[in-house]
Order: C-alpha cells, then structure tokens, then sequence
C-alpha cells in the first residue's frame, strides 16, 4: 500500500548555497504528492473559497519560499478539526493506479496501522504545515466539525507581540470554539524559527491535534547559514507519542485494565510501525526523508510528546549539527543524536557526506518508555539509492550508537562527561539584553514543582468535586506549582475580566484561608510589570526518579541562567531537592548563574531533583501561561498564569471578539 501524506508543501524547496539565495519555486510550484508520484494541484485550497473573496491572499505554497528583507504577505489557511478514524477505509484508497480527482490524497492516515478514532485537522496527522516567512501576517480559520467537543489552538513557540487574544489558550485569552463555529485566528510572525501548532483544550493534542509551523528569515539573519545549503519544506521531522486508544480513556485515569498515562508507540511524522507484547508488527511503510550526496541540509526536529518520555533520535553513520533550540540561535555544537522533551525543537544540519544509500533514523523512548522498549523508526534515503538499509534493522535493546548525545537536563550534568552536552556548553549565538545580565532582577519567584496525594475518601467525599489523576492503580493525586494546583476561569481576563471575580484568583502571597494548611485550588496569578527583569527558579520536589518536568513560557523565551542537581537523581534512598535546601545553597554561594551568553529556550526541561533559573524581560503585555508541557501535569493543575503590565496597557480586544462564561439569570419563582 502506497500510504500517502496530505501535504501540499512536502515538494516545495527553500534553499541557500553558499549564502546565495537560488529560488527554485517556479519550477515546482503546483505539485504535490500524488498517487503515482507528482500530480498537478490547484493551488488555490480545494476546500475553501476565501481566496476567490480576497484574491490578495497567499497559500500555503506561496508562503513556504525563500525569504528575503523588505518582503512579506498576507498567508491563509482553513483548519478543518474532526474526529477521524486510523488507519480507516479511506486508506483503501491509496492503492497504485487510484486516482482521487478531487484533491491529491486519499485522506488516509495510517498512524502505527492500529485501528482507533483520532482527531485530525484537514484529515492528517500531523496536521498541515504553516510555513512562512517573518514579518509575514497569518490567518487561520479554524472549523470545528467535532461533535461534541470545543478546540482552540496554540501556536507554540510565536510570541504574539500585540496579538495576545490570539494564542489559543481556552478562558484565558479566548472562549473555546464550539462545534459548528469558525474562529479566524490572525497574527503578525515577528520571531523566527521552528516551532508548532497544537489543540491546547484537554488532550486533544495527543489524539492529533498538532503540526509543525516554520518561520524562516532571511540569509542574512542566519547566524548559521553558511553551515548548509539546502532549507526544504519536507525535512522537518515532527515526533508525538501515542495511545492505542483515544486518550479520553486515561482521563483521570482506571484503577483496573490499562492504568498508566504511557504511550504504547511513538510515530515519525506521523506514521511507524505497532509492534505487539507477541511481537507481532503492523505493516505501515516507513517514513522516507530524502537527500543528495555531499549536500548540507538544515533538518527541524520538533518534540510533540505529551507524556513524560524523553525522545532520542540518531541517524545512522551521520553526525548532527545544532544551531537552533525553541527557535532561538545557538552557537553550533556537533553531537551524535538528540534527546528532547515535550515541546522541545531543535534545528540541526546534516552532512550527507556517506556513501549513497539508505540509513535508518532510529527514535526511542527513554525513562519510563524505556520498561517498554518503545522506539519508532524512518529511513534516511540518498536520491536514486534504495530504501533498504544494508545495515540490520536496529532494536531498542542494540540501538543505532548514541555516541555523544544532546541532552540538556541529563543526570550528572554538573560531573564533566564525554558522552553528552548539557546545557552548559550550549551558547546563544546573538547579543543578549543587558538587563538579563545584571546581577540582580527586578523580581525573583523561586517555584516549587510537586505533588499532592489524596486519600480516596479525601477525593470522592460526598459534594466534593476536585481535580484528580490516577497515575496508578492506587494512586490520586493533584500536580502543584508552588503549592498551588491551578484552575481555569470562567471567562477570558484578557477580555472579560469584569466577569471573573477576584477572590477567584490567588498567588503564593494571597491564599484563601481554607489552603493554608494543605495545597490550594484557584486561579494561579502572578502580576508581572511591564518591562520588568523576571527570574523563575523551578525547583525539582516532585520526588520521581524518571520524570523531569519541560516547562513551556507563552509570549516569550528564556534565557537560561542555571540548573543543577546538586544532590544527584531522585532514588529511594537519596535526599529530596527542595526550596530551602535550594535557598540554602544560594546564600553559601553555591548557585552558579551564567552571564556569558546564556541559552535561550521558551521550552526547558527541569532536572530532575534540581532546579532551573530562567530570566526574561517582561515586554510583552497580556496573559501568558507558564506550564509543564507534560499533558496529563498540566490537566492536573501544574501551571499559573502571568500577567504582564497592567489591562490597560494590554492591547485591545478585537471587534465583535466571542464571549463566554456563566448564565445565571435571576430565578423566576413559579406563582
């Protein structure tokens, strides 16, 4: 079975040679992928007229090209969201010499090739591609079509300078998209690099709901641009794990049956195989990413796991170059493969300087995917080379060689050790703001990240309704951050905050009387000034051997100034990390920040049983979440809200914005 991928930008190339642009689009423009190879398109969106209402609009092909100063445009794209079954009947379609005359796909999704419901944006997973140039403006309409759930839609990585309605968090800056509606979604793209797209209403990120979106700038913005010569639309390589069912089943959770939040496979843009416990493998083919001999390409590797796992790729007999991490410029460093987190990206170029042929890319699942031994794998072909490896086929138990690995919150990174890059060695390769660098910040929020364990007649005592996971078998417990586990609002502050009583919200300085002798439930705000210096430490007390918590900053990026894990990994016998030994350690001294060109993430993993210092400059006015991008963490309560500047420095709501929220009219008594 010929499996096809619904895209419409996998051919078109963007590329540098020797720091010259050369613009090939006019010769490709108007492919896509086909049934039998390239097929000609309709450029115009075979689903959407809006281009025939405003014909100034660019699409998708359009948008994906070759940027240069001064230039920009107007991008369109229709979302369509629906509930979408695997590996379905419309894969029966993608058998050779089947033609689909109405757009140049066969819908299929083939997933891991089990059979379940997902959810789809446009009939894919992942989802469509936004790739662009900055300084471009871009317009989403997004179409919910599911039929009993709302979306909203974050764009994970854009700042969203002067659009802050537009994020896409629900009840924070808009009101969900109920089904049936249609919520345009547009922005200007200031910050450049590889980020993605996800559903940021309950799990529906991890039943499909992502993509990848590319924002490119021109050559001479590149710090690292004379390390490759090709930029293609097709080499971005976007990871997700998954369940073998639709993730509503593990919300909060069993006590019986399949109990974990663990994904039972991972997927390589979207696709791979489903091995068994009996070893039995589906027959999905492989993804394929293609190169030419002795050519550099930048590849965009983009970690879109919801669940605790890291990810470590490695593509066989080839090295990997990094200069991008969130996409922020780094100085380059040269590993063996890539350890990422949820939320994670990172660009890298590859060297095809081997003897043409076929080379496996292999990703595995590591801590506590690692039991499992889930590992996922995809082929890297040379042009004219078979797809077949000569190489055996690697297993998780005798991997490709890891040899030196990426990995930024890896146990032992304050010991020197040959065979990994911490964070450490890792530089941001443009100037940095001078306030980052000053000794002190304007204001400093050391934050605590744990856990609270209930009794079960704690949770389920009677007109009681809390918030809980079941982790495990017996286990219900709530996530905290600095004690709090956080709620949603009723209502959107960034629109209604009238609508949102103040007794609702709550900060480790202002908690209601009945959290003072436990953890608190609210609205978890943190006030930040305008234009402020802030510092986050995050301390590790969760207590969990295998987890380390990626935390994910909205509106901005980071630099990272510090971590450590001064008392090595959580184990059963080791001592806890906590805020007073942290406070302890920094008034001897032992707290070592970096002001030689920290690194600069919007996405950073926490050491387990260790600490994070970040630092930003608060220059962005709205509402922005910080949260654990770990899926099940965050619908635990594992987040807060900041608010930069004060409502009236914010910019205004859009005309005719959607509103939401309670209806409570007066009761009319019956006479």
């Amino acid at each position: 079975m010929n499996i096809i991928r619904n895209t419409l930008l996998l051919t078109v190339l963007i590329f540098t040679v020797s720091g010259q642009d050369v613009d090939t689009e006019s010769v490709i423009a108007g492919y896509a992928p086909g049934i039998s190879g390239m097929v000609p398109i309709d450029q115009r969106n075979c689903f959407n007229d809006e281009f025939d209402i405003n014909p100034s609009l660019s699409n998708s092909l359009e948008c994906a090209r070759t940027c240069r100063i001064g230039e920009s445009k107007t991008c369109y794209y229709k979302f369509v969201v629906e509930q979408y079954p695997i590996n379905g009947q419309a894969c029966n379609l993608c058998m050779p010499n089947v033609t689909n005359t109405v757009c140049p796909n066969c819908q299929c999704v083939p997933g891991d090739g089990t059979q379940r419901m997902a959810l789809t944006v446009n009939r894919m997973i992942p989802g469509p591609t936004i790739q662009v140039c900055k300084g471009d403006r871009v317009i989403v309409d997004v179409v919910n079509m599911l039929k009993s759930d709302s979306v909203t839609i974050h764009w994970h990585g854009l700042f969203q300078h002067g659009s802050p309605h537009y994020d896409g968090v629900p009840h924070l800056t808009q009101c969900p998209i109920m089904t049936q509606d249609t919520f345009r979604y547009q922005f200007d793209v200031d910050n450049g690099g590889t980020h993605l797209w996800h559903a940021h209403t309950g799990a529906q990120k991890l039943d499909g709901l992502f993509g990848s979106f590319i924002v490119r700038e021109p050559v001479q913005e590149e710090p690292s641009s004379h390390l490759y010569n090709f930029d293609l639309a097709n080499h971005v390589i976007i990871i997700n794990d998954w369940f073998k069912e639709e993730s509503i089943s593990r919300i909060p959770g069993r006590r019986a049956g399949e109990t974990r939040h663990s994904a039972e496979a991972i997927l390589i843009n979207g696709k791979g195989r489903y091995v068994d416990p009996s070893g039995a493998t589906t027959n999905i083919p492989l993804e394929v990413i293609t190169v030419s001999a002795n050519q550099r390409y930048r590849f965009r590797l983009i970690n879109s796991f919801c669940t605790v796992c890291p990810g470590e790729l490695i593509i066989e007999g080839h090295s990997l170059t990094v200069i991008a991490s969130d996409g922020q410029h780094i100085e380059p460093v040269s590993v063996d493969s890539i350890i990422s987190l949820a939320g994670e990206r990172y660009d890298f170029v590859l060297n095809a300087n081997q003897k043409p042929g076929a080379y496996w890319i292999q990703l595995r699942g590591l801590d506590n995917c690692a039991s499992d031994r889930i590992q996922q794998l995809a082929i890297l072909q040379y042009d004219g080379a078979s797809t077949t490896p000569n190489t055996k086929e690697p297993t998780y138990d005798n991997p490709l060689p890891p040899g030196v690995a990426l990995n930024l919150a890896a146990n032992g990174c304050g010991v020197s050790r040959s065979n990994q890059v911490c964070l450490s060695e890792i530089k941001h390769a443009m100037s940095v703001d001078s306030g980052i660098l000053k000794e002190k910040p304007d204001v400093k929020l050391v934050l605590p990240i744990g856990f609270f364990k209930y009794q079960a007649k704690e949770i389920f005592a009677p007109n009681t309704y809390r918030n809980f996971i079941v982790p495990s078998a017996n286990s219900v417990v709530v996530e905290t951050l600095n004690n709090i586990s956080s709620s949603s609002p009723t209502a959107p502050p960034l629109s209604q905050l009238e609508d949102v009583a103040d007794e609702m919200f709550c900060n480790g300085d202002n908690l209601p009387a009945n959290c003072k002798s436990e953890f608190c439930t609210c609205i978890h705000l943190i006030k930040i000034p305008l234009d402020s210096i802030v510092e986050i430490v995050l301390v590790d007390q969760f207590n969990s051997k295998y987890v380390r918590h990626p935390f994910h900053l909205h509106g901005f990026a980071f630099h990272v100034m510090g971590m450590g894990q001064p008392l090595g990994p959580t184990t059963d016998n080791s001592t806890p990390m906590t805020v007073d030994y942290f406070n302890e350690l920094e008034m001897n001294n032992k707290i070592v920040r970096n002001y030689n060109s920290p690194p600069s993430k919007d996405n950073l993993a926490v050491p387990n049983n260790g600490y994070a210092i970040l630092r930003f400059r608060a220059n962005n006015p709205g509402y922005w979440m910080f949260h654990c991008h770990q899926l099940f963490h965050l619908l635990a309560g594992m987040e807060l809200t900041f608010q930069v500047g004060e409502p009236n420095q914010m910019p205004q709501t859009p005309k005719n914005f959607p509103r939401c929220g309670n209806f409570k009219p007066t009761i009319q008594l019956r006479n």
